[in-house]
């Protein structure tokens, strides 16, 4: 009878993971997040990025994907993420952020 109950819980638990998540942000709202990131670039990427900002690139340059997260738990609760490509005075940069919160995760690039 525990094994049943506890059998239950744990499919309700995975349950609410998966169906009950907080609100993904928009796509506008990644575009802007990898823009602030590109201005404000970590430190092993500030010599390498020369980025000016959105205003002078075209949307054509801009391509925004929601993927989902690599690995076993990310898979089972649908977790997900945006990668945000720029292409910008003949670079590409993608950044990667968390689809719920826009926190940094990696950037590629910026590729010659």
């Amino acid at each position: 009878m525990k094994k049943i109950l506890i059998g239950l819980v744990v499919t309700l638990v995975m349950f609410y993971l998966f169906f009950f998540q907080s609100p993904i942000i928009s796509s506008g709202e990644a575009i802007n997040n990898a823009e602030k990131y590109l201005l404000n670039p970590p430190e092993e990427w500030k010599n390498s990025i020369s980025f000016n900002g959105l205003e002078e690139i075209p949307p054509e340059n801009i391509s925004v994907n929601l993927t989902s997260k690599q690995g076993y738990w990310n898979e089972i609760t649908n977790k997900m993420k945006w990668e945000v490509t720029i292409k910008y005075t003949g670079q590409e940069s993608t950044i990667v952020m968390d689809a719920y919160t826009g926190k940094f995760i990696n950037l590629y690039g910026p590729l010659n």
